[in-house]
C-alpha cells in the first residue's frame, strides 16, 4: 500500500512537456539569442514578461531568462518567480516589441517577407508613419513621441531620415 505522503508527491510532479512545447522552448531559446545579439549592443538588458499568474511584469536579464527557459525544457515547470527590484524600464525591451525590431532588420532580405502573420512589421509600420507624419509637418521629436505612444520603435525615426 502506498503511503498518502508518496500520493501527493506523485500528484505535484509536473506533467512532461509534449513536442510541440518543446518545440515552442527551442524556438524560444533561438530568439532570445537573436533578441540580445541585436539589442544587447543598443543598451539593452533583457526582455520584460507580463506574468499571468501574478499579473505583473518581470524584467529579465538575457543570461536569467536563458536559464529559465532551459529549466523549464529540462523540468516542465518554470522556477518559483520574483519581480525585479525597481528596475529600469527602459533597459528592457518587450517580447513583442524584440520580435518586431528583428522583423524589421530582416525585412527587405532575400527569404524575408511580411512579419510572420503576414501584416507589416512593426518597424515598416513605424517608418510609413514617419514618412506621414514628416509630410504633414511634424517635427522630428513630436514624430518620435506619436511613435513611442503608440508602441512602435521610436528610432524609425532616424532609420527613415
Amino acid at each position: 500500500m502506498e503511503e498518502p505522503f508518496e500520493d501527493s508527491f506523485q500528484d505535484s510532479l509536473p506533467e512532461p512537456l509534449d513536442q510541440e512545447e518543446r518545440e515552442q522552448l527551442l524556438q524560444d531559446l533561438g530568439d532570445l539569442a537573436a533578441f540580445r545579439e541585436i539589442l544587447e549592443p543598443r543598451g539593452y538588458r533583457g526582455v520584460v514578461i507580463a506574468c499571468p499568474d501574478c499579473e505583473e511584469d518581470h524584467y529579465f536579464g538575457w543570461d536569467l531568462l536563458r536559464d529559465n527557459l532551459n529549466h523549464i525544457l529540462e523540468n516542465g515547470e518554470p522556477r518559483i518567480h520574483e519581480p525585479a527590484f525597481e528596475p529600469r524600464m527602459e533597459e528592457y525591451a518587450t517580447w513583442e516589441y524584440a520580435r518586431g525590431y528583428i522583423d524589421g532588420l530582416t525585412e527587405g532580405e532575400e527569404g524575408s517577407g511580411p512579419d510572420r502573420d503576414g501584416r507589416t512589421s512593426p518597424m515598416e509600420a513605424a517608418r510609413r508613419i514617419v514618412r506621414a507624419l514628416n509630410a504633414r509637418g511634424l517635427s522630428r521629436d513630436e514624430v518620435a513621441k506619436v511613435l513611442e505612444e503608440g508602441g512602435l520603435p521610436a528610432h524609425a525615426v532616424d532609420a527613415d531620415a
